[in-house]
């Protein structure tokens, strides 16, 4: 699972970094090195006049411009492309990542998407659901009453004491008002259903009285015109939503410092994940099968992009920042200087995926 969360991840940040390598070449801008993971190198080999390298840390890839950390603006060189060659460059990592998405939500579209929830899914086009909603669990607590009743992750829970379920809230809904009773469920595991009769746990517990993690699945279809409408609407949905995300998480970090040596998890980083979070997202949903795991590869795409664009130092929107700056200005900033805003700016990213981090520990422990 690490190796393909891994693997996931490294590929979406090399499309990334290809985008950029596209773009320095079709516009005369010479690339010193394209490289597959970062430093100590493994393998390299020069292919007019660029570097292509495999490196020792599987993490993502990376592209380097000739003039690009320095003074220089000689032919051929980043310092000396126009305002307009520079911003084509910066973003086209952008402009790759979220093609990248809308492609897979394309093949999902047409295939079977996953349910996003209604706020994503564009209610003006006809679809058909091509798989009705269900209730899954995609968590199940060790020695919980479900466990001890023999239900697995993946089951689906249809009915209730005869009544059918189709949301998360249905089912906390439910076993809430029955705490501490006698309940059948009726389950689908593997293709074959069958009841099963458990006592929840009593009310005043401070666990939950199932002991489960459910999650509403369904699918929608769209026919292959109407598919490309539906993924750039989607696309579109994720990338303002992730901005959104972004800006409000920056906002709270006060907040997010001054909460670190409690419990408590604030609001702020409950819709965040780092690394940590994205590998548990990942692990909960495989068994929900590809769909879904490709569902969440292109939401990830979108969130490089959104954040990506963000004007924050070391982000590629950072750096057009710093360009249009100077071109509104006409005042041209240090390569040095630019270089140590960048690298501040990388160190307090780094500084935000530990406090994320922190807190994913919270949520998934």
């Amino acid at each position: 699972m690490i190796i393909l969360i891994i693997l996931l991840f490294a590929s979406l940040v090399i499309l990334h970094e290809w985008g950029h390598f596209i773009a320095a070449k079709r516009n005369g801008v010479e690339v010193e090195e394209f490289g597959i993971g970062f430093p100590p190198k493994v393998w390299g080999r020069k292919v007019r006049g660029t570097l292509y390298s495999i490196n020792l840390l599987p993490l993502g890839g990376f592209v380097r411009l000739k003039g690009e950390d320095s003074s220089d603006r000689g032919p051929g060189t980043f310092g000396g492309a126009s305002f307009w060659v520079k911003t084509k460059i910066l973003l086209a990592g952008v402009v790759m990542n979220l093609l990248t998405a809308v492609l897979i939500l394309y093949a999902l579209c047409v295939a079977g998407l996953p349910a996003l929830g209604s706020g994503f899914e564009p209610r003006f086009l006809p679809s058909t659901y091509a798989q009705p909603k269900q209730l899954i669990l995609a968590e199940v607590e060790a020695k919980s009453p479900a466990a001890k009743a023999g239900i697995k992750r993946g089951d689906y829970v249809l009915l209730a004491d005869g009544k059918r379920l189709e949301t998360d809230v249905d089912l906390r809904d439910f076993t809430k008002a029955h705490a501490g009773k006698e309940v059948t469920l009726h389950i689908r595991s593997n293709g074959d259903e069958r009841d099963v009769r458990l006592k929840l746990r009593d009310p005043n517990t401070k666990e939950g009285y199932l002991g489960v993690v459910s999650q509403q699945v369904y699918k929608l279809r769209y026919d292959p015109l109407r598919a490309v409408v539906a993924a750039g609407y989607i696309a579109g949905g994720l990338f303002v939503a992730t901005v959104v995300g972004v800006v409000q998480l920056i906002i709270h970090i006060p907040t997010l410092l001054l909460s670190v040596f409690s419990h408590n998890v604030p609001q702020a980083a409950q819709a965040a994940s780092g690394p940590l979070g994205i590998f548990f997202i990942m692990k909960s949903i495989s068994s929900l099968g590809f769909a879904y795991v490709f569902l969440f590869m292109a939401n990830i795409a979108v969130a490089l992009a959104a954040f990506n664009v963000l004007p924050l130092p070391a982000l590629d929107g950072g750096r057009w920042a710093v360009l249009a700056v100077q071109r509104v200005t006409k005042r041209q900033i240090s390569a040095d200087i630019e270089a140590r805003i960048h690298a501040v700016g990388f160190m307090a990213l780094i500084g935000l995926m530990i406090l994320i981090s922190i807190y994913d520990l919270r949520k998934f422990f």
